[in-house]
């Protein structure tokens, strides 16, 4: 039997000097394996995750593997303003500049529709579509001050095109942060941002 595994490519230093914010990237998923693969290319990496105790133990294993220079965590709930005010505001403190942000935050969960309840809705809503939008603000405002350009990748999801019982909340949001992705990518590119989003599926 033949081995059709692809071998893991190594890193190229694509990411040397840059400073890159992962929102939700405590853990396994997708924002820590986003985390892990700009360290491997080279990026200054800022945590985040409202998991405070699993956000401190993948900041000590990724500082243990890549080096406590380059990274960092600082808890941040993207419901709250002020919270995501402080992680751009670490970021450029910490490097001096800020490059990359990764828009992870997501919120799911499963109900009718009929069934659904206003708390339900507004929290996945809050999360995953407003959480977004607090955090590209963020990051645009900073892009305009610095006046070098930079990135925004934010995580939409096949949600939001395709429908699926039970998902009314989360396909909304996610079909939100495509729209809002589309509208911030024309404005911010007058100041040489690019905003884009990826859609994973299971």
């Amino acid at each position: 039997m033949t081995d059709n595994k692809v071998p893991y490519v190594p890193g190229h230093g694509l990411l040397a000097g840059r400073t890159a914010v992962v929102t939700a990237a405590a853990g396994a998923g997708i924002g820590g394996a986003t985390a892990r693969r700009f360290l491997e290319e080279g990026a200054r990496v800022l945590l985040s995750d409202a998991h405070t105790r699993r956000l401190g133990e993948t900041e000590r294993a990724l500082a243990a593997e890549f080096g406590a220079a380059a990274v960092a965590a600082l808890p941040c709930d993207v419901t709250d303003e002020a919270q995501v005010r402080a992680l751009f505001t670490e970021a450029v403190r910490l490097h001096g500049r800020l490059d990359v942000v990764v828009n992870n935050a997501g919120l799911g969960g499963t109900a009718d529709l009929a069934d659904m309840s206003d708390e339900q809705w507004d929290r996945v809503l809050d999360v995953t579509l407003t959480g977004t939008f607090r955090c590209t603000r963020a990051a645009l405002r900073a892009y305009r001050a610095a006046g070098r350009g930079g990135v925004v990748v934010n995580n939409a999801s096949v949600a939001g095109w395709r429908a699926q019982a039970g998902q009314a909340h989360y396909a909304a949001a996610k079909a939100g942060v495509m729209a809002l992705t589309r509208c911030a990518a024309i404005e911010a590119a007058a100041y040489g941002v690019r905003v884009n989003a990826v859609s994973p599926s299971l």
